[in-house]
């Protein structure tokens, strides 16, 4: 639920405020640095306090590279849960979104500070030393890419405001960027992504682009850690979970399958299970929107 909408405009920032019955507080910012905007979607932060109850909810694939901080905490990680817990050891902890195909439970325990970016799809590797494939080999890897980034992020999160955390983090990345392109994807994946441009299969993009489909794999695989095919499912999820509120009721499901680029109802169904373990009926009545709705979780 969102109880307030704050434009911090000494930094710049439009904030917003969500506290949840679980007293997990997120703030979510748009970046300062023009540059910046073109690459990260957003940056929010997430607080817990001693006491807090343990809470539990279910993440979803996205089109977005994400990077989290952590500060005093220590991770379980395996296929299907990410359990992050509180402990006094001083330690930061980043990791990177990754291989992520399937619905992953997340769990907090005690005390939590965290700091998370979301960088547009392929936009992270403008930042990167060589493909984000290299620094993320599963679903939430550890990410240390620069021999000055652990101590960076250190000194960022021991900072004492929101302010000055934020600022620095936007100046650690823009000293990293690199203006690195590449020849094809960022075509691809805005035709892909633009609701506007009638879906084309991945032969006929192939064809569009004078790439192979191995070429076009493997590239996707290496920049986005994701298949053009993975990619397509998650756009249409996403276009889904965008739509849904302001259809309908009842012309909900059959509509959202056609504005989503679904074949028919059915495969929108199938997709949904893959993607979420829920139909699109059991999500859509569960899910907890923040943003735009490319941040949805399913809190349990």
């Amino acid at each position: 639920m969102i109880t307030r909408i704050n434009n911090c405009t000494n930094v710049r920032r439009l904030q917003f405020f969500i506290k949840l019955a679980t007293d997990m507080k997120v703030s979510i910012y748009k970046p300062v640095s023009p540059l910046l905007q073109q690459h990260i979607a957003y940056i929010y932060t997430l607080d817990r306090q001693d006491g807090d109850e343990p809470c539990t909810y279910l993440t979803f694939p996205g089109i977005y590279n994400i990077v989290c901080l952590y500060a005093d905490t220590v991770s379980e990680v395996s296929d299907d849960l990410v359990s992050i817990r509180h402990e006094p050891n001083g330690v930061l902890e980043s990791r990177v979104v990754g291989k992520f195909s399937k619905a992953v439970c997340v769990k907090y325990e005690g005390r939590i500070s965290e700091i998370t970016t979301l960088f547009k799809p392929f936009a992270i590797n403008a930042f990167l030393p060589s493909p984000l494939k290299d620094f993320a080999g599963g679903h939430f890897s550890f990410f240390n890419p620069h021999p000055d980034y652990v101590p960076a992020m250190q000194a960022i999160q021991s900072m004492h405001t929101v302010q000055d955390k934020l600022a620095a983090l936007e100046a650690y990345w823009l000293s990293k960027y690199n203006g690195y392109t590449h020849p094809f994807l960022p075509a691809i994946l805005d035709e892909m992504s633009n609701e506007d441009i009638p879906e084309r299969s991945i032969s006929e993009i192939c064809k569009a682009y004078g790439v192979s489909r191995q070429t076009m794999h493997q590239h996707f695989e290496r920049y986005l850690c994701k298949t053009p095919a993975a990619f397509r499912k998650i756009i249409r999820f996403r276009k889904a979970v965008h739509a849904h509120p302001s259809l309908l009721a009842e012309q909900r499901l059959t509509r959202l399958s056609v504005l989503a680029n679904y074949f028919d109802q059915s495969h929108m169904i199938r997709d949904f299970k893959e993607l979420t373990g829920h139909t699109p009926k059991s999500f859509f009545k569960n899910i907890s929107r923040f943003g735009d709705g490319q941040i949805s979780w399913l809190f349990l």
